[in-house]
């Protein structure tokens, strides 16, 4: 039986932070992943890999995302920038 390959986490915490937001906004509207991503038109296995960081969605696709959880991009990025300075200890760190 072939084993099927580990897929690699992100460490990047720019990568880790798109995931974590929309897994957090998801969870607040009481939205499943699969509710989410049949409201968004994509497959549920695409919300799951977004939301453990393994890709990151293009703008539209993460426009598309927020249109259906009711929530300004603006908003969106506003929490991931203060998600990573948290996990920054709050120093923030040359780009």
């Amino acid at each position: 039986m072939q084993r099927r390959p580990r897929q690699i986490q992100p460490t990047d915490l720019k990568a880790k932070a798109v995931g974590v937001v929309v897994r957090e906004l998801r969870e607040q509207a009481g939205h499943s992943q699969e509710r989410l991503s049949n409201e968004c038109g994509f497959d549920r296995t695409y919300i799951s890999r977004v939301e453990r960081g393994i890709i990151n969605p293009t703008v539209s696709r993460l426009w598309r995302i927020a249109d259906v959880l009711k929530t300004p991009l603006s908003q969106l990025a506003k929490r991931m920038e203060r998600w990573i300075v948290s996990q920054e200890g709050g120093a923030k760190k040359p780009s």
